[in-house]
């Protein structure tokens, strides 16, 4: 039970300070049992100790509930049970009586327990707990007057009902609670995914990250997903909090504590194989923008064939292809300096110069070696090294020449493969006739 109906922690998440818009409640138009002037006047005088009794149980009984008489929780509990058993009282005269202040104050009882992200279900327990106490001071009441079992059988059906009405306000409370609860830690999530994007400061990023319940980890690991067809993408609640998402229809962005990043990859391969992932290694939360621009990349580069095709792609394992592809134009230009004797080549003779040339450059490879990985001879190999030592001669031999050539050859390659021209158009354009 939180302390003060519609307070606590995450009060400054509500629309108004002074907690939630409450619908004013209807009169309980309910023909109440009348009973002599007399009883009513025995059952009144027993509220305050009725009411006495009930908190000390239910601060005793239920531990969400525990704390001291002084407490300002034993306060809240012993004005809720003598508002509501004096209202009950007053119903007992026959008269209609209007409830909204009763109403009202378990709809903010029930607020706060949500509001404060607790169940529902100790507040019940204790209205259970006050029924049966109220209903055991009832049956003293109407005995030692000599009323008539009849009227016993009433008063506890009014009693039940009376029950059930206060149970549901406080559900309604708490319903309502959970709603504006849920929907806040949810944009309060897409404003701190938003703040780690744009880079925000670390106070700034804290913040954020308090409001959306997040625990702020040392290292995180951002997954980008994508899919061509629609797929129920999970929520936060899914990864028990500790992951961030933001979905669309096509696509995600997950962020998540390093530890936790192989969990929430395996949870994302069983939407489905049209499902493709690519995540960063572990970052710091400075990074988590730069790491976005890597997976974004990273799925851009599978879809035109840059990337190998496969549903999980590590980006550690392809940081050179991100950081070449990184500046499309430059590749292009330093394909049309470094790689002109290769354009000139027949389609087939540039294919299987420049996998062997690629191949050596990245083993160093003697050619049996080279062969063994390609395929094919070592003789073809051999002959494929003359003729690439015909085209290049001894630029082979600068070492920043075979630097720039690996990675060009490196990014251009695999685009080359997937049946991107544009490379081979631009230099036939530009070369003269």
């Amino acid at each position: 039970m939180a302390d003060t109906p519609g307070e606590g922690k995450h009060a400054r998440n509500k629309p108004e300070d002074k907690g939630p818009p409450m619908t004013e409640a209807a009169v309980d138009s309910a023909t109440p049992v009348r009973v002599p002037r007399h009883v009513v006047d025995l059952v009144s005088r027993q509220v305050p100790i009725l009411t006495d009794r009930v908190a000390q149980r239910v601060q005793a009984e239920i531990p969400a509930y525990s704390g001291t008489r002084a407490g300002r929780r034993h306060k809240l509990i012993t004005m809720a049970v003598g508002e509501s058993a004096a209202l009950f009282v007053r119903r007992l005269t026959g008269r209609t009586i209007s409830s909204a202040g009763v109403d009202n104050l378990f709809r903010r009882m029930g607020y706060g327990e949500g509001a404060e992200g607790h169940d529902i279900a100790p507040l019940e327990k204790a209205l259970r707990l006050a029924g049966r106490e109220a209903w055991k001071g009832l049956q003293q009441t109407v005995i030692a007057a000599g009323l008539p079992a009849a009227t016993l059988g009433h008063l506890g059906d009014e009693l039940t009902a009376f029950l059930d009405h206060l149970t549901d306000q406080a559900r309604a409370g708490h319903a309502m609670a959970t709603r504006l609860r849920e929907r806040d830690v949810t944009s309060n999530q897409q404003q701190l995914v938003a703040a780690l994007l744009a880079g925000a400061a670390p106070d700034a990023i804290r913040r954020h990250a308090e409001l959306a319940g997040w625990a702020l980890p040392a290292s995180a690991v951002v997954i980008a997903a994508s899919a061509n067809t629609p797929v129920p993408w999970p929520d936060a609640d899914d990864f028990d909090g500790h992951t961030l998402i933001c979905a669309e229809t096509g696509s995600a962005l997950l962020i998540t504590p390093a530890d936790h990043a192989n969990d929430v990859i395996r949870q994302l391969c069983l939407l489905g194989s049209n499902v493709a992932l690519a995540h960063s290694w572990p970052v710091p939360l400075a990074e988590v923008a730069q790491a976005h621009r890597w997976t974004t990349r990273a799925l851009r580069l599978v879809a035109v064939g840059a990337l190998p095709h496969q549903q999980v792609i590590d980006c550690a394992r392809f940081r050179t292809q991100l950081w070449l592809h990184a500046e499309p134009a430059l590749r292009r230009q330093l394909a049309q300096e470094l790689l002109k004797p290769l354009f000139a080549e027949t389609p087939n003779s540039r294919e299987i110069l420049s996998e062997t040339l690629l191949v050596w450059l990245e083993t160093r490879e003697s050619a049996p070696a080279i062969a063994a990985i390609l395929g094919v001879h070592p003789q073809t190999v051999r002959y494929r090294w003359r003729r690439i030592n015909e085209l290049f001669g001894e630029a082979l031999h600068d070492a920043e020449f075979v630097v720039q050539l690996t990675m060009v050859l490196k990014a251009s390659v695999p685009l080359w493969v997937a049946g991107d021209q544009s490379d081979f158009e631009r230099y036939w354009s530009e070369e003269p006739l």
